[in-house]
């Protein structure tokens, strides 16, 4: 027997499953969360709009729909909580340079996907990053910053960020100097990142599935444990008709829905597509075999440090700064970057460092936070997600062998190093900067852009998962670009901290490596660029509207569209760009007045 929910009776066929299994709420959100598990088999529904994933990409979209005459169902594969026979399904076969084989701590398969395992720092790509550089081959976007900074300010709204500024006009509203000596722009430029901040818990980055969906929305269905396990075309793949869903228990239904948008990440992503082989070998939306390829990252390493004793200088140039608004307090970090000029005259890719700090087990601020959360009584303030998400550290020797803390030694930690307070006290209300805790470690960590390189890619295993599905087999290529760029990075800081009349970094005896220096690299979960925008379809899998060429009514939003990774962490982009891509079908979808850009 088919079930068919159709526009007409959504309501009345959305309460009988709630009798079956009462409406969830996470948190403030009300929507209508329906479970495949709960629906005879067959399962049948017909909408207007299909949403693959509940991530920031996915829910991003749905909220802009919010209110419409536009049905949307939004289609995730987990639950309301982490279920590890559904994390399961996100195993991968890595067949190139190594990367971090627990998925289960880098992705969510989850209401709210992966931004339950972020750390929420955001920055938009540089202006350079769109443009086709003749030193980079495959580079070149076909929009540009400008074009994007309307949806730029809208995903800082969503992100719960300060004001969409990244360059020199923030010491204004920082309330501070702009430091000096200035750097040689000709070599460094500043780089500043901002931190998401949930409007329920600022100490915690915007978790998706939290409190982010409007509680009123009554035109917005979310279908849960529902696996999406095939794209169905017609006969010559340039139409598609629908997409089958099933539970791990092999409960099955299919959606049909005038625009169906892909927000499963930058491996999922291709790997749905690639799966989707009964009519096409190839897979849907991949007539020229780009789809998987130009697997790209952020590879991050340690490229030096600096001497606790002797950094106070560095550290409260290179730190973080305030930024107060009627929307509360926004947290910053500065850092530098290789300058567009040094970049187009030594063939560089985009790359920048900045500090991570480890405080050390008696720094007196980290003390006061666990003797006043004592004696409040309340539960000690941890946030295991982003630890989780944190996952790139590397431990101190305090850390591995260190005495577990205590209300006694907290104390002496505070009587022990009084002028520690006092001088973050001076900076707080004097200086309005954060207190500089007392450091065990203070690592100078890189991030850098990767060369688009076809070779790179996603492919499909031999071994299946537990729907039958393949799993991800994953060529990720690192090229010596990468390094050179980085080795570069590191000459640069230390010839300019050193003009600067700062400590100079302690550089990592690795960056001299000429053989295995990419084990000194990992993957910061950022994958990149495996169904890639382009206008020629022989280059790319979707056009500049994010529409997969040749297939009518097949969306793709995320990471994965990205044709360039420049090195800022990619949320912030992937909301903008999906807010985008949101207004492009109310226009031409649904007939609908655009947004606020």
């Amino acid at each position: 027997m088919r079930i068919v929910l159709v526009l007409a009776n959504l309501p009345r066929l959305c309460l009988e499953s709630a009798e079956k299994e009462p409406n969830k709420e996470l948190g403030a959100v009300k929507l209508k969360f329906n479970d495949l598990r709960q629906f005879n088999d067959n399962l049948l529904i017909e909408t207007d709009l299909c949403i693959v994933g509940s991530g920031p990409a996915g829910l991003s979209i749905a909220k802009e729909f919010v209110g419409t005459n536009v049905q949307v169902w939004i289609v995730e594969s987990g639950g309301l909580e982490e279920e590890p026979d559904t994390q399961a399904l996100y195993n991968i076969e890595s067949i190139g340079v190594p990367r971090v084989m627990q998925q289960e701590i880098i992705r969510s398969r989850i209401f709210g996907g992966s931004s339950h395992v972020w750390t929420g720092r955001c920055a938009p790509f540089d202006p350079l990053d769109f443009q086709s550089r003749p030193w980079i081959p495959n580079s070149g976007w076909p929009i540009d910053r400008e074009q994007l900074d309307p949806y730029l300010e809208r995903a800082g709204i969503n992100l719960g960020l300060g004001p969409h500024c990244y360059d020199q006009r923030l010491w204004e509203l920082f309330k501070v100097s702009r430091p000096e000596p200035l750097l040689d722009e000709n070599l460094l430029k500043p780089a500043f990142w901002q931190f998401s901040k949930s409007a329920k818990d600022p100490a915690e980055p915007t978790r998706f599935g939290h409190h982010f969906m409007p509680e009123h929305a009554p035109n917005i269905n979310v279908l849960l444990h529902a696996n999406v396990t095939h794209l169905n075309t017609n006969e010559t793949g340039t139409c598609l008709e629908s997409i089958e869903v099933s539970t791990l228990e092999h409960k099955r239904g299919s959606i049909k829905a005038k625009a169906i948008i892909l927000c499963c990440g930058g491996i999922e992503n291709a790997r749905l597509l690639l799966a989707s082989n009964r009519i096409l070998p190839n897979g849907v939306g991949n007539p020229h075999d780009t789809v998987g390829r130009f697997l790209m990252d952020h590879p991050g390493c340690v490229i030096g440090g600096f001497d606790p004793q002797r950094s106070t200088k560095v550290r409260s140039r290179f730190g973080q700064y305030w930024l107060d608004n009627q929307q509360g307090r926004h947290v910053y970090l500065q850092g530098v970057a290789l300058s567009p000029t040094i970049q187009a005259q030594e063939g560089l890719l985009n790359c920048a460092a900045f500090l991570e700090e480890y405080s050390a087990p008696d720094d007196p601020w980290t003390a006061l936070r666990r003797l006043k959360t004592a004696l409040k009584k309340q539960p000690p303030h941890s946030s295991p997600t982003v630890d989780q998400a944190m996952f790139w550290r590397q431990p101190t020797a305090s850390a591995t062998s260190g005495l577990p803390p205590s209300p006694y030694r907290d104390v002496l930690a505070v009587l022990s190093h009084p002028q520690i307070p006092l001088q973050g006290l001076y900076r707080r209300f004097v200086k309005h900067r954060p207190a500089l805790p007392k450091a065990e470690r203070i690592d100078l960590y890189c991030l850098v852009e990767q060369l688009p390189d076809p070779s790179s890619r996603i492919t499909l295993s031999e071994t299946k998962d537990a729907l039958g599905m393949p799993i991800s087999k994953i060529n990720w290529q690192m090229s010596d670009r990468e390094m050179q760029t980085v080795r570069r990075l590191s000459q640069v800081m230390g010839q300019e901290f050193k003009r600067l009349g700062l400590p100079q970094p302690i550089l990592a005896n690795w960056l001299n490596d000429k053989e295995n220096w990419q084990s000194n690299f990992i993957d910061r979960a950022h994958p990149i660029g495996t169904t890639r925008i382009s206008e020629n379809p022989q280059q790319g899998v979707v056009n500049s509207n994010c529409q997969v060429h040749g297939v009518e009514g097949l969306f793709i939003a995320g990471s994965s569209v990205f044709p360039t990774t420049g090195h800022a962490n990619p949320t912030l982009m992937i909301v903008a760009m999906s807010i985008r891509l949101a207004d492009w079908l109310k226009i031409n979808c649904f007939h609908q007045q655009g947004g606020a850009a």
